[in-house]
């Protein structure tokens, strides 16, 4: 697993509300070459303000043959729930 920051897009500009509830998460991402991937999620939120519209976590993906090289410092990948924009990934 990686360790990443998301931020998250408000409702106002179409995405989440609030952060997921919870300390796993299961969206699905997109890579620059348009593929998109299944990534599994895991919450550190001991230096989060509640109401920050950002998470610190770990990250991998759901599959052995996923593109695991693509995970490197650095790295921007957007998340999708379905067909909704809701954040941004960068990987540290």
């Amino acid at each position: 697993m990686k360790k990443a920051i998301i931020y998250w897009i408000s409702e106002e500009e179409g995405g989440r509300k609030r952060p997921p509830i919870g300390t796993e998460y299961y969206p699905t991402i997109q890579m620059e070459n348009g593929d998109t991937w299944s990534l599994a999620i895991r919450f550190d939120r001991t230096n989060v303000e509640q109401n920050e519209m950002k998470d610190n976590c770990e990250v991998g993906f759901l599959f052995d043959n996923a593109p695991y090289h693509l995970l490197k410092s650095g790295a921007e990948f957007i998340i999708y729930e379905g067909p909704h924009k809701v954040g941004v990934m960068v990987i540290r």
